[in-house]
């Protein structure tokens, strides 16, 4: 009635739209009950609308909601029901997708140990024979079974096409294709696809296998030889990779942490690893929980992705909050710290892709600030040093030298020999400081703070010697 109520306020447009909502509705509602029994019994689908979410799906004992890799073939296909006029599509993700109200909601598929399970809302689960694992043809393919509610409701399926050729490509393993195994490091997958790329190169090999081959050799190369894509696809797979090429990946964020660093590292430059930890995707851990490497991993963090919601009688995408299928774990990752000669306390270092894995994302950088350790002996200004010693009264008179050990070891000779010393006087020694960053070379210079240590009292001759070698310089005002 409301619909009927619109299309008269919008005039002889809206009731020529609802006269085709109907006409596409109505042969579809008589279509379905005539196939599962109509009003007489059996299986009704309504074709009406509502705001009814899905429903969890109890998919019988021991089976995952999730096709297994030896049938992830089936992801991307489209299957004619009974061999009548309707069709029904089996998604990348698990739902189906089909022209009746109940997969609207929420219809579900998923296939393991040569079974194809789907879930078709109220007329509940059939299981269908499948091959597994994918058959050398895919013309002709029919699919047989039965409704497990009622074994009399027979089903077949007809394969009609692959409507969805990435989704095809998505479960692809780059490491199986290249025969290398996941932790292969850069310089095994550069060999490996110099030799696969010669062996079945199109000037050697002009069939059409060779040449499949080849591409299917050149494009696993293409990713897994980009530092960005194949970490999209370790943590993401081939989905992750596809949505980068849209434009549609995010990023972790930085991580930022703080090192403490001794002035000799600036001083001489030092490398040595670092520890930090980050959160990681524990890659094949989702289908293959057992594997050594899968240890100590649990649940990802929640993924916000897009999902289509049934609105009245139309579906809307909206983003939801949906648990990962992915597992991850905290680990002690290690970094490679290359401190330069010059550097100071504040720079930073940057370390890219280091920071939090999450499926699907890119890693952020780890960003660790330098921060100078406190010296024992020399103090730090710019590209200069300073220091401290103490002299005696008859050195600040008299002269006096000094041999400091410097930050690298050599020795450094400070003196005043024919000029006296006040206190707190400070004697420059060019060339001693710190090396300058952008030029290891050249020094800044070493600024030494003499302190004169005058005794606490004189004797008798010490005072008639001081007297006598001394004027008196008082003078009255």
């Amino acid at each position: 009635m409301a619909m009927a109520a619109r299309a008269e306020a919008q005039g002889p447009q809206g009731w020529l739209a609802l006269a085709l909502l109907w006409s596409c509705l109505t042969p579809a509602q008589g279509f379905f009950e005539e196939l599962f029994g109509g009003g007489g019994g059996g299986i009704h689908f309504e074709m009406g609308g509502g705001r009814r979410g899905p429903e969890p799906v109890q998919w019988p004992p021991g089976v995952s909601d999730e096709a297994s890799k030896t049938m992830s073939w089936l992801k991307g296909t489209e299957w004619q029901w009974n061999n009548d006029g309707f069709t029904l599509k089996l998604s990348r993700d698990g739902d189906i997708d089909a022209p009746i109200q109940q997969c609207q909601r929420g219809c579900k598929w998923t296939a393991e140990k040569g079974k194809l399970y789907l879930s078709i809302g109220s007329a509940g689960i059939f299981e269908l024979n499948a091959p597994d694992p994918k058959p050398a043809r895919m013309e002709g393919q029919r699919l047989k079974g039965f409704s497990r509610r009622n074994s009399r409701e027979r089903l077949t399926l007809t394969f009609h096409r692959i409507y969805d050729h990435e989704a095809v490509d998505l479960d692809k393993d780059l490491y199986e294709v290249l025969g290398i195994p996941e932790d292969a490091d850069e310089a095994t997958i550069k060999k490996v696809y110099r030799k696969l790329s010669i062996q079945y190169h199109p000037d050697k090999n002009p069939d059409e296998a060779s040449k499949a081959r080849f591409a299917e050799v050149r494009d696993a190369y293409e990713i897994l030889n980009d530092p960005d894509k194949k970490i999209l696809y370790d943590t993401g797979g081939m989905g992750a990779v596809k949505d980068s090429e849209k434009g549609k990946i995010e990023s972790t964020g930085d991580l930022n942490s703080e090192i403490e660093v001794g002035l000799e590292d600036f001083y001489l430059g030092n490398q040595f690893q670092a520890m930090v930890k980050r959160g990681i995707v524990c890659r094949g851990c989702r289908k293959h929980p057992d594997s050594p490497n899968c240890k100590g991993c649990g649940r990802c963090k929640n993924q916000i992705k897009v999902v289509q919601v049934q609105m009245g009688p139309f579906l809307t995408q909206q983003q939801q909050e949906v648990p990962s299928k992915e597992k991850c774990k905290q680990v002690d990752a290690p970094l490679d710290v290359h401190i330069e000669k010059g550097m100071s306390s504040g720079d930073s270092l940057t370390f890219p892709r280091m920071a939090e894995e999450r499926p699907g994302m890119l890693p952020g950088s780890v960003i660790l600030k330098l921060k100078a350790r406190k010296h024992p002996k020399f103090q730090r200004n710019g590209n200069d040093l300073h220091t401290d010693l103490t002299i005696s009264l008859k050195e600040s008179l008299l002269g006096w030298t000094r041999t400091l050990t410097h930050l690298d070891g050599h020795a450094v000779e400070v003196k005043q020999i024919d000029f006296t010393t006040r206190h707190l006087q400070v004697v420059k020694v060019r060339g001693e400081g710190m090396p300058l960053r952008d030029d290891p070379a050249s020094f800044g210079d070493l600024h030494v703070k003499v302190s004169v240590d005058f005794p606490k009292q004189l004797t008798r001759e010490q005072r008639d010697a001081i007297a006598q070698v001394f004027p008196d310089g008082r003078q009255d005002l």
